[in-house]
């Protein structure tokens, strides 16, 4: 539950930073101010899989599964490969299941350690629901609920900690742009659950990673196949 409630705080800190301390009017955050332009097929989607090794069915685990830990792992895969921005959009919304929260994901890798990526908050109320602490932010809450978000950051894998790290240059929820040490403050967080979650996942390791203008370079193990363990919201 710990672990849930970190991932929360990361999605919704920094929501909370621009309705509650920013009040800003709901015609600033109902349109993109930044847009990525990037568009995957199911042939895109199947290419990850093969590339990864992977086997996917109806009972795959989402972001907010792996998050969790709510997840069920089986069997190991060497990966040597470089995954597309393509590849890597179709694999976050495919992964989305009755557990997810974030939509229309778009991933577009610059180089240099750098991306951009954006994303869509969906139906929050199951997650009012169940977390009672959130009941009363729901009115500000549900102004950003199927709202845009933009994010350009840095993102490496530090060997020697054996940890992901990054840093956020920019972030927007619609038009309303967040000072990034207000971004940086409440998105690590978010940087936490995501070591956390890599680092109890079953068959997961890195020897290498390296976010090009190709995509995400990536040689390491991954598990064969990532189940839901059920529903996190119900």
């Amino acid at each position: 539950m710990k672990f849930i409630k970190s991932l929360f705080k990361f999605v919704f800190g920094t929501i909370l930073l621009i309705v509650v301390l920013v009040g800003v009017a709901f015609y600033f955050i109902s349109s993109p101010k930044k847009t990525i332009d990037i568009t995957w097929t199911k042939d895109d989607f199947n290419t990850y899989v093969n590339k990864g090794g992977i086997t996917f069915d109806d009972s795959h685990a989402s972001v907010e599964d792996i998050f969790a830990n709510n997840l069920l792992t089986e069997g190991i895969t060497n990966v040597n490969a470089t995954f597309t921005n393509e590849e890597a959009s179709a694999i976050a919304n495919m992964s989305s299941n009755g557990n997810s929260i974030i939509k229309n994901v778009k991933i577009h890798c610059l180089g240099n350690d750098e991306l951009e990526a954006s994303a869509v908050i969906g139906d929050i109320t199951p997650l009012i629901n169940k977390f009672p602490a959130l009941k009363k932010y729901e009115s500000a809450l549900k102004l950003i609920e199927n709202k845009p978000i933009y994010a350009h950051s840095t993102l490496f894998f530090n060997k020697s900690t054996g940890l992901f790290d990054g840093v956020t240059k920019e972030l927007y929820i619609g038009k309303v742009k967040i000072p990034t040490d207000k971004a940086n403050d409440n998105l690590k967080y978010g940087g936490s659950a995501i070591n956390k979650a890599l680092k109890q996942l079953k068959g997961f390791s890195v020897k290498k990673f390296k976010v090009t203008s190709e995509g995400f370079k990536f040689d390491g193990t991954i598990p064969k196949k990532i189940e839901s363990a059920g529903s996190l919201l119900n």
